[in-house]
């Protein structure tokens, strides 16, 4: 009987207990998953993940590191991720790392740069790349089916739901950003697989002194501009939409499988992906793991994930404060003082 590959989880937050947990269990009664390990500061969150792998939960990281895996996990804040990245590549184990990736693009490219000195592998978890629909949305805006693209729209977010921790998921020494850095991560890495690069790009939010809850990226590419709305306490369509001059799509935020078309001319159409009946959302992390494992396809090409890493971080640069009609104008300039200080 062949043993799976064993695996290393570090950080038991949400997205580990939430997604990685039951994708995990999924390899593993397939043979594909072997023996797992899970680290996190908190031990409490440590046994709790493991409990749901029925795996064994360690002290410490360098414990971790110790017993070795096939494939590190790397899920814990965005600050962490290129030392712990780093540290698992130099004890000669695969990673897989959540997005974002990593802070800024120098982080990134030391990842990069890590993964060829030890010859190890680094795959990027952004998981929107792994649904059949954005497979194919990318594929239609590539052939040109669309005629040359006139437009695009992204209007993601809503009230905060996630089941963070504690408050350091809103601080940004440790997520490196808000709403930009969480939402924006998977909108602009998708906007950079379908499209390419911009040729630029003005940013706004609302953060004064923490962390934007909202916020505003308009990017310029020659054809056409690509307007991004997000929010984390507004509740926003959740629609992506690409306008071309022979036709338009929309896309929901999330669906694995569905997207609407029309090539003008014709009837609207709405498009369901074919897929295996045993195929959902939780699938696509379970592909991601797959590919990420030693002899896998590859997650998300990190050589493709820096562009947006980098854009994420000039915005930050960049920013230029929302208006807010409702504040008075002495409260204007105070909160004019606070984003300054950041």
């Amino acid at each position: 009987m062949t043993l799976g590959t064993d695996v290393a989880v570090v950080g038991c937050g949400a997205v580990s207990t939430l997604y990685y947990a039951p994708a995990l269990m999924r390899l593993r009664r397939g043979g594909v998953v072997g023996r797992i390990t899970a680290f996190d500061p908190d031990a409490g969150r440590a046994h709790t993940f493991a409990e749901l792998v029925d795996g064994k939960p360690v002290g410490s990281f360098d414990e971790l590191l110790e017993l070795g895996a096939g494939l590190v996990i790397v899920a814990s804040p965005p600050m962490l991720h290129m030392a712990q990245s780093i540290a698992a590549m130099e004890a000669g184990m695969d990673v897989l790392c959540e997005k974002p990736l990593a802070i800024g693009a120098a982080q990134a490219q030391a990842m990069i740069d890590a993964a060829t000195r030890t010859g190890t592998r680094l795959s990027a978890g952004y998981v929107r790349r792994q649904f059949p629909a954005t497979k194919a949305i990318g594929d239609i805006v590539r052939s040109g089916l669309l005629g040359e693209i006139t437009g695009v729209t992204c209007f993601e977010g809503g009230p905060f739901a996630w089941p963070v921790a504690g408050p350091t998921y809103f601080s940004r020494s440790s997520s490196g950003g808000g709403v930009l850095q969480d939402i924006g991560t998977h909108c602009l890495d998708l906007l950079h697989w379908w499209f390419g690069a911009p040729d630029r790009f003005d940013y706004l939010d609302d953060a004064f002194g923490g962390v934007e809850a909202n916020c505003l990226v308009r990017l310029d590419y020659p054809s056409f501009r690509a307007t991004v709305r997000l929010s984390r306490d507004w509740a926003q369509p959740n629609v992506y939409r690409i306008v071309g001059s022979g036709g338009w799509l929309a896309w929901q935020v999330n669906d694995p499988f569905n997207y609407e078309f029309q090539v003008l001319g014709n009837v609207p159409a709405k498009v369901s992906m074919m897929v295996s009946d045993k195929d959902d959302f939780q699938q696509a992390f379970v592909r991601q793991i797959e590919g990420a494992l030693p002899g896998g396809t590859g997650g998300a090409s990190v050589t493709s994930v820096p562009a947006s890493v980098s854009l994420i971080e000039r915005c930050y640069a960049d920013r230029i404060s929302m208006h807010l009609p409702w504040l008075a104008p002495v409260e204007a300039a105070r909160a004019e003082s606070l984003a300054g200080s950041r």
